[in-house]
């Protein structure tokens, strides 16, 4: 089995440094979720910025870099219980499909116990991929599902 990076807490998450001198930062921040019944629902969002050591090479699949992340998921759950965790792809740098399609392997590889709920919203000339992680057996799966997909409706609407 191959071992994670050594991780080193931050403010709102946490920081690592590959092998190959990328640094990593996984962060947490809080995010309000719409239902349609006009309340909300408070969760966590997740995200990762990578500072690549040369920009100039071309990124390689790190399997230590997804173990870690997702043991950085697991320890949000262990500490966190039945909330959930919603991950969105930033497209700020046209990258977001990407992104995503990698979050999605992680999930596949390392993902039991977890449901993945996912959206990909096209508005304009922006392409929105979101998804929400759950707990199998919380007890609240049901309303969070519905908030997320509410939400992703609200804000992009079919048009």
């Amino acid at each position: 089995m191959l071992s994670l990076y050594k991780i080193y807490p931050e403010k709102e998450g946490y920081r690592f440094t590959t092998t190959n001198g990328d640094e990593y930062y996984a962060y947490f921040t809080p995010f309000t979720l719409q239902t349609p019944y006009h309340t909300t629902t408070d969760i966590v969002s997740f995200g990762f910025e990578c500072k690549r050591r040369n920009a100039q090479t071309k990124p390689l699949y790190d399997e230590c870099t997804a173990r870690t992340i997702v043991h950085i998921i697991n320890n949000y759950f262990k500490l966190n219980g039945d909330n959930a965790l919603l991950y969105i792809c930033l497209n700020n740098d046209d990258f977001a499909r990407h992104r995503n399609l990698i979050f999605g392997k992680w999930f596949n590889e390392f993902g039991r116990g977890y449901e993945r709920h996912k959206s990909d919203a096209i508005t304009g000339e922006m392409n929105f991929y979101s998804s929400i992680l759950i707990k199998e057996d919380n007890p609240e799966k049901i309303k969070l599902i519905e908030a997320f997909y509410f939400t992703i409706n609200y804000w992009f609407p079919n048009e």
